[in-house]
This record gives structure tokens, C-alpha cells and sequence, in this order.
């Protein structure tokens, strides 16, 4: 089963969309003395889910071509999966550190959770489609992308929203 290439485009338009607006808001609300801790850390994470979604909604198109096997599939859920270990080993930590210096009005012990539950959750199931026990490899693989999408939009409109003191 090939992925559906019209999802995979407007996943990765939206993601560029995403992408496109924060350049904006950061080059808008860009002081002289830089963004303070928490706000560099929701642009890095706000870039990180956008890009990664851009860029898995884009991968299939150069590896599956005009067939559909399983080596292509192995390609592309092993990089979702990588992808997502990085940001596991990235993103959790920085968020724990940052409520330890006195941000934990900006990032609430729910958020930390629902933003290590989407990671955690792509992770998983790529793990599980790598392995062969998820079967619809193609919707499976398009709702962690489109996990990714809510990731950044959380990150987008707490970026937006919520300001440091």
C-alpha cells in the first residue's frame, strides 16, 4: 500500500505555512537583546515538529516512486522514528530544566505531558509499523505527521499567547 501523496502535499504545505508564520513572528517580535529562555525554546520546538512534518511529508515522494515495497517503507519509518528520538532526547529535558529555573507558569506539568505524549506516541508507533504489528502503515504514517502538525500549533499559539513575565 502506497501513502496517499495528495495528504502527504498538504501536510507538508501546512508545515511550511507553520514555518513561514513564526519566521514572522520571530523576525516581528525580535528585540535587541534576544528572546528570553522559554520563547527560544517554543521556536526551537515549534520549528522542530514543522520540519519534521515538512520533511516525512516529503520523503515518501522520493523513495516510493512508482512502486510500493517494503524496503521503501523501511526507509521512511525508520527516518520518522530517528526523528523522533531526537526530539525525545532533546525537547523533555529542556522543558524539565526550564520549569526548574521558575517557568512553571509557562509550562504547566499538563503541557510537558501532552508535548512528551505526541513524541513518545509517534515514536511508539513507528516502532510498531517498523515491526510489522501496525498493518495500515500508510493512515498510521500520515496521522503521525499530522500528530507533528498539533505539536507545532500548540507551540505556534502558546508562542503567540502566552508571554514571559
Amino acid at each position: 500500500m502506497t501513502p496517499n501523496f495528495d495528504a502527504l502535499q498538504i501536510i507538508a504545505e501546512i508545515a511550511l505555512g507553520i514555518v513561514g508564520f513564526s519566521a514572522i513572528l520571530i523576525g516581528l517580535s525580535r528585540t535587541s537583546d534576544g528572546f528570553s529562555s522559554p520563547d527560544n525554546f517554543r521556536i526551537q520546538l515549534l520549528t522542530y515538529s514543522a520540519f519534521g512534518s515538512m520533511f516525512c511529508a516529503l520523503f515518501p515522494f522520493a523513495v516510493f516512486g512508482d512502486s510500493s515495497n517494503e524496503m521503501s517503507w523501511l526507509i521512511i519509518l525508520w527516518i520518522l522514528c530517528l526523528y523522533s528520538v531526537i526530539g525525545l532526547l532533546i525537547f523533555p529535558r529542556r522543558m524539565s530544566l526550564l520549569r526548574s529555573e521558575g517557568h512553571k507558569d509557562i509550562f504547566p506539568w499538563q503541557l510537558y505531558l501532552f508535548q512528551t505524549s505526541i513524541l513518545s506516541i509517534i515514536f511508539l508507533l513507528s516502532l510498531l509499523m517498523i515491526t510489522g504489528y501496525i498493518a495500515n502503515r500508510a493512515n498510521v504514517y500520515i496521522g503521525c505527521l499530522i500528530l507533528f502538525l498539533i505539536q507545532s500549533s500548540v507551540a505556534f499559539i502558546r508562542t503567540m499567547f502566552v508571554r514571559v513575565k
